[in-house]
């Protein structure tokens, strides 16, 4: 996609909404966790709180206010086809189980997609207080300071996370894969994470936290904020059989420096793994 400066300058005033909103939202965050939270069901181990909704209105509402001819997908109450027009793509609550069990890691993001791609994304962390964010070709910041990811370049060394594992009626192929990579790459890495909450991975991505993210194909609203704010940094995104990155490929997905996703690649027999593994 070509980024004129007239786009940027409209970025800039965009990110700045964005930013302001989901620190406003933030506080619904706290508020909700001084009384006993209400979890629902909505599908097979698939939980969502009162506060999931509160947020995600609170959200919508503005961001129509503020740009009523935008497109909005959000997790809850938003779900729709991504198009190529301006779409705000939200997450009023990643890590939900974490928030519902008084567990400090989940967060509010969201992104704006142009022609399928992010401009502008923001993650906040209210329990750390902590703003990530990121607007196309100007880089990474965390709280207005400018991020990278790491650079450690020995795979031995490097502290990766991954996503959950699936939930839902098809989760047992799902897991699989997921098994697979698991063990495609145990046996070279220094340790494995799994926090529970895609924008604490990919923040701690960027930020040189860890230093390598697996992730198996999350909806939009999971993976898009942390991607811009993750690539703005530094970040390659690969999936692990080789392919390029497509955030709907039904495999692995690595995301690191250029050369731990080499090493990766190199080393790494995933596809071996994934033909060799069974279902239950």
């Amino acid at each position: 996609m070509v980024i004129n400066e007239n786009m940027i300058d409209n970025f800039t005033a965009e990110l700045e909404v964005a930013t302001n909103l989901v620190k406003t939202a933030a506080c619904l965050h706290i508020k909700g966790r001084e009384n006993p939270i209400t979890v629902y069901q909505k599908g097979v181990l698939d939980e969502v709180t009162s506060t999931d909704y509160a947020i995600e209105k609170f959200l919508v509402d503005e961001l129509l206010q503020k740009f009523p001819d935008d497109r909005i997908i959000s997790e809850e109450t938003h779900i729709a086809e991504i198009t190529d027009e301006r779409t705000w793509v939200i997450d009023p609550l990643d890590g939900t189980s974490n928030y519902a069990r008084k567990i400090p890691i989940y967060g509010i993001q969201m992104a704006l997609l142009i022609n399928k791609n992010p401009v502008v994304a923001v993650i906040y962390l209210p329990e750390l207080e902590e703003m990530y964010s990121a607007a196309v070709n100007q880089g990474s910041y965390l709280n207005d300071e400018r991020i990278y990811v790491s650079s450690c370049g020995d795979l031995n060394q490097a502290i990766a996370s991954m996503g959950d594992f699936s939930k839902g009626s098809d989760r047992a192929e799902k897991n699989r894969v997921r098994l697979a990579g698991v063990c495609a790459i145990a046996n070279h890495i220094n340790r494995l994470k799994m926090w529970g909450a895609a924008c604490y991975d990919l923040a701690s991505l960027a930020s040189g936290k860890t230093d390598i993210y697996l992730v198996y194909s999350y909806d939009i609203w999971d993976i898009m904020p942390g991607y811009l704010i993750a690539k703005e940094a530094g970040a390659v995104f690969q999936q692990l059989t080789g392919e390029a990155f497509d955030y709907t490929a039904t495999t692995l997905i690595g995301a690191a420096n250029i050369e731990l996703i080499n090493e990766l690649l190199e080393l790494i027999n995933y596809r071996e793994f994934l033909d060799n593994s069974t279902t239950n």
